[in-house]
């Protein structure tokens, strides 16, 4: 399938910086068949082109030296306006693809008052003999007015413009959506943090609360103790001095016995005497 690279329009004051023409790329990239467009103004208008041709998935550009008579055409209902590729223009090089049709300004007016906007590029072969053959099309595109180009660019810029513009909103809505729901989440964690520190604060009260319970029956447990033992200490010194009375009575005790037993044997020793005698 042909596409072109480049469909550039002058002016006619315009036309002799073509005659001089240098073979360079002015860095657009090849547009596929039908979508390549021109611009017609009132005038006289030259338009360049170079035709490709896909080979193995690359771009190459088609040798045009040797496909016969290259044509521009203009094809209406009942029109048809035919201009050939335009030979005075130094180093143009039809082997890669190189070409240019001038367009006179009579031409233009004529194109314009079509009711087709399409144009067509096409080469035609002829014999030495002058006999022409069928005529192939190479390429095909549409043509704009210099008014509907300038109104079909500010469309496109305005949707251009509008399109970036809803993407930027669609962007920054997403932006908004992901910063309400990370907002959400946080608060969500704030939430449950309020929780957690208000059970925390609970939690270290009751602590509080056993701490000073713990604390209180301790100190009731201590002096409980402390009672316990001064009690304590006072029965083992009652039993101390229980004790010790226990002791002097037992001491007494044994001291009378000891009497009794010294006036019975005395008392048995007289009647043993009485006896006796």
């Amino acid at each position: 399938m042909a596409s072109i690279e480049t469909n550039i329009s002058v002016g006619s004051k315009q036309a002799e910086v073509y005659k001089e023409f240098k073979a360079t790329s002015v860095n657009e990239q090849p547009l596929p068949m039908g979508d390549g467009t021109i611009r017609i103004s009132p005038f006289d208008d030259y338009f360049l082109f170079t035709l490709y041709e896909d080979t193995s998935g690359e771009d190459t550009p088609i040798d045009l030296s040797n496909v016969g008579v290259i044509n521009i055409s203009f094809i209406g209902e009942n029109t048809e306006i035919k201009i050939p590729y335009y030979t005075n223009v130094k180093e143009l090089d039809l082997s890669q693809g190189q070409v240019i049709f001038r367009i006179s300004a009579e031409e233009s007016k004529k194109i314009l008052k079509l009711d087709n906007d399409n144009f067509y590029i096409s080469s035609q072969g002829v014999s030495p003999e002058g006999d022409a053959s069928d005529e192939s099309v190479l390429y095909t595109g549409k043509f704009l007015t210099l008014t509907d180009d300038a109104r079909q660019s500010l469309t496109s810029q305005i949707e251009a413009l509008t399109k970036k513009y809803t993407e930027e909103v669609a962007k920054l809505r997403t932006e908004a959506s992901l910063l309400k729901t990370e907002r959400s989440d946080l608060a969500q964690q704030v939430a449950e943090q309020d929780v957690t520190i208000a059970a925390l604060k609970a939690s270290n009260l009751e602590m509080s609360n056993t701490i000073s319970s713990l604390t209180t029956e301790n100190e009731s447990q201590d002096s409980t103790i402390g009672t316990v033992q001064n009690n304590a200490r006072e029965a083992q010194k009652r039993a101390q001095n229980a004790q010790n009375k226990a002791g002097q009575t037992s001491a007494v005790q044994n001291k009378q016995k000891g009497k009794k037993d010294k006036a019975t044997v005395a008392v048995a020793a007289a009647a043993l005497q009485r006896t006796t005698i």
